[in-house]
């Protein structure tokens, strides 16, 4: 284990605020975002030292908010992912906003990575548990793994139940997409489209303290969705590259020549993700300009194929598939970096909403031309 920032916090009135595993959306409105904050406020400005951590949103908010109340807090980080933990915790007091001297980082295994990001995730639990003078349970599943740690003899003196309410499940569901009665039709397409879907988290370029930030005053709706996301690209003027599911974590932008409708077609919910693989929310710019920006489309092969690109194409390479499935139908080009869309004309762009009433709302936006799927 190791120590950094102010140390003695870790002699003060620890408490400990408990979530179970929720929505990868949440919202302001959800039961659990609403009490978390709350009993983050009440508890910092009470003068306790919260104990909280990364990983996920139940932890995250909490490291936001407590910092937002100027209160002070030990931070459990459960994988160092190979990183040095001097710079891990610089980056989370960046990310967070945070005064060093109003933190300090427990490191619990310096120096390692874990196979799965949750591979230390009970470990972490456990040594929060063990640390806190206080439990506040607020949103715990019925038969979870909480419940049966709280359960424990070491616990039971320790909970508190000011702040505990049911388990409920989440305001913000997956969106459907009926693509049966879409209507766009486009005779030649000549663009090449970005799609966008639903993140999980913070965009690239975002910092994790203006996320949740934004989270807990969202509302009833998630703040990342895919149209969010979209009107993020429009207010920013730029596409933002992410490594996300790329080969030796190249920062890249992906795009389509497949047409709107042709797109469609693909689209499908990922289970493992619990996400769509795009939605049918997009930027397009015309091929020529594109081209021009250094878009390039992707060359699909194998992976020993891969091995023979040189450095500057190996961001270029997509692997074909499997017996499954053939990703070459998906006709992909890629750029390497942001793309400034301030270099672009508007009228080489066109932007794409699922229905009208979105579409009116860009166009109120932005001189880019919009188009819709459906009414």
């Amino acid at each position: 284990m190791k120590v950094l920032g102010n140390k003695s916090l870790l002699n003060e009135n620890l408490a400990l605020i408990l979530n179970s595993s929720q929505s990868k959306t949440p919202c302001g409105d959800d039961p659990w975002v609403k009490q978390t904050s709350l009993a983050t406020s009440r508890l910092a400005n009470l003068g306790h030292v919260l104990i909280t951590s990364l990983g996920l949103a139940t932890w995250e908010i909490q490291v936001q908010q407590t910092a937002r109340w100027r209160g002070r807090q030990i931070i459990i980080c459960p994988d160092s992912e190979g990183a040095e933990c001097d710079e891990i915790f610089r980056r989370i007091v960046v990310e967070f906003g945070l005064s060093a001297d109003e933190a300090a980082m427990i490191f619990l295994k310096p120096g390692e990575k874990s196979r799965s990001p949750k591979g230390n995730w009970q470990m972490r639990d456990e040594a929060a548990m063990a640390r806190a003078n206080k439990i506040y349970p607020v949103s715990i599943r019925p038969g979870g793994k909480l419940e049966r740690m709280l359960k424990l003899e070491a616990n039971l003196d320790k909970l508190d139940m000011t702040f505990a309410l049911k388990y409920q499940k989440a305001l913000v569901q997956p969106p459907h997409y009926d693509i049966a009665e879409v209507q766009l039709e486009y005779p030649v397409w000549n663009y090449l489209t970005h799609w966008t879907r639903t993140q999980h988290g913070p965009w690239p370029g975002q910092t994790r303290h203006d996320y949740y930030s934004k989270l807990v005053v969202s509302g009833n709706s998630y703040p990342n969705n895919a149209f969010a996301t979209l009107l993020n690209i429009v207010e920013e003027k730029r596409i933002r590259a992410s490594s996300e599911k790329i080969r030796d974590s190249y920062p890249a932008i992906g795009f389509t020549e497949c047409s709107p409708a042709d797109s469609l077609k693909m689209l499908r919910w990922c289970p493992k993700r619990v996400n769509w693989n795009f939605e049918p929310y997009g930027i397009a710019i015309a091929r020529d300009a594109a081209e021009k920006l250094g878009v390039r489309p992707v060359v699909y092969g194998t992976d020993g194929d891969y091995k023979k690109f040189s450095e500057p194409d190996k961001p270029y390479f997509q692997s074909r598939g499997g017996d499954n499935v053939d990703w070459s139908r998906e006709r992909e080009w890629r750029h390497i970096g942001d793309i400034d869309l301030g270099q672009l004309p508007m009228d080489r762009m066109r932007l794409i909403a699922w229905r009208e009433p979105e579409a009116a709302f860009l166009r109120g936006r932005t001189e880019i031309p919009v188009m819709a799927f459906r009414n």
